[in-house]
């Protein structure tokens, strides 16, 4: 009998790979319904219809994501420049936190060559003389924060709302609170007592413990106005929420839970999921898809099942100071559970607690990465890897010929979880 076969398509780098799997094997694919929204040309001019159109005295800085989250500058920020009337300097900072900070190529490429042209654009940086301590919060962590940020009148943020799997969902104060911070308020936030409450989880804001310090930190800032965008799986931009900092990110979440909060039916056996362009170029963005789908309260993937992540790899393991840390532990890691009892004990920085969060996913089902350098990088390491899809396919059907799939196209904008 000839056995149906299902052709499915999931992002890869900035192109697509496709897996090919028994009509029989595949529970369903997991993607995300059409959204009514307006048209791409209506939703940059209809989203700054309230933008401030008083002078604005003084210095203005005006605070982005880096190129890990699809902001859409190099359309937004000549729709926004144009509009600040002021008496002052204007220039932009790009939040990188511990990830890499960007040259003067990478900024202009970020921001577009007619802002860079125009205005001063900074990269965040960890040196020492570049931070202020401001104290310690309620629960007692540090607050350093770019020295930038004090000496603007005005400061104007853009943040990208997405699933987060600390913050519930980014964006918000977390572009200034760890895109900005100094290395040890981002180890301290870090830290497994933080990451191990039951509110820090995917897709949580209310009660959650990180959430809550993200704006303790920034408390007592100039944020004068925000733009808050949320995107569809493809990274397409479907509204943008502008205003108040805290309005404009409830607004955002809540519009963005009810179009990237998906549950399905039953577990299954394995799960192959896309990560996509920009957060498939490395494996600690890309190894984020681990946590995302087993992160919830009721993961769709059984216990001791198989979960792939499709990732180009095209950096490696990433430059920046928290993925060189991340490779290391993952490299050294013999026992994931022996990690996670010795962190929660003596505690990890920033990049190790990347670490902590897979040796958690770990100890809930098998890990693996599918693409053409998978086997490179994840040589030594409790990955398992496969060059290709057809080969990752197989060896799962060679073990189990029964083994029911869902293909999760977009693993990292939505969240996924079981039905009550």
């Amino acid at each position: 009998m000839d056995v149906k076969i299902k052709i499915v398509s999931i992002p890869y780098g900035k192109g697509i790979i496709s897996l090919e799997i028994p009509s029989r094997n595949l529970l369903d694919i997991i993607k995300l319904a059409g959204s009514r929204v307006n048209s791409p040309p209506r939703i940059i001019p209809e989203g700054l219809n309230n933008f401030p159109d008083y002078p604005i005295r003084g210095e203005v800085l005006i605070v982005v994501p880096d190129a890990t989250r699809k902001a859409h500058l190099n359309k937004l920020l000549p729709e926004i420049l144009p509009k600040i009337k002021n008496n002052g300097d204007i220039s932009i900072i790009v939040a990188t936190g511990l990830h890499k900070p960007l040259d003067s190529q990478e900024l202009t490429k970020l921001v577009s060559k007619t802002v860079s042209g125009r205005f001063e654009v900074y990269t965040h940086s960890q040196k020492e003389e570049e931070l202020v301590n401001k104290g310690k919060t309620r629960q007692g962590v540090p607050i350093f924060l770019n020295r930038k940020l004090f000496e603007a009148d005005c400061i104007i943020t853009i943040g990208v709302i997405e699933p987060h799997l600390y913050a519930g969902y980014s964006g918000g104060a977390k572009t200034i609170a760890v895109g900005l911070a100094g290395e040890e308020t981002i180890n301290f936030t870090h830290h497994p007592r933080f990451l191990d409450k039951n509110g820090t989880t995917l897709g949580s804001v209310k009660g959650n413990l990180f959430q809550d310090t993200l704006w303790q930190i920034i408390k007592g800032l100039p944020i004068k106005y925000s733009l808050q965008i949320v995107n569809d799986a493809n990274g397409n931009m479907l509204k943008i929420f502008s205003g108040n900092l805290r309005d404009t990110f409830r607004e955002g979440v809540k519009f963005a839970q009810g179009i990237l909060e998906m549950k399905v039916g039953r577990p299954a056996d394995a799960i192959v999921c896309g990560v996509g362009y920009p957060k498939d170029s490395n494996l600690y963005q890309a190894s984020r898809a681990f946590n995302y789908i087993l992160n919830t309260n009721r993961p769709i993937v059984k216990k001791g099942g198989l979960l792939l992540v499709c990732a180009k790899l095209d950096a490696g393991w990433g430059k920046g100071l928290g993925e060189k840390r991340f490779a290391k532990v993952m490299k050294e890691m013999n026992s994931p559970r022996g990690y996670i009892e010795r962190v929660r004990k003596s505690g990890c920085l920033a990049g190790e607690h990347r670490a902590y969060m897979v040796a958690r996913a770990l100890t809930k089902a098998r890990l693996g990465v599918v693409g053409e350098k998978a086997k490179i990088y994840c040589r030594g390491t409790p990955f398992l890897s496969f060059t290709d899809l057809t080969e990752a396919v197989s060896f799962i059907l060679d073990t189990d010929p029964q083994a029911e799939f869902y293909v999760v196209a977009h693993a990292l904008s939505c969240v996924h979880s079981l039905k009550s």
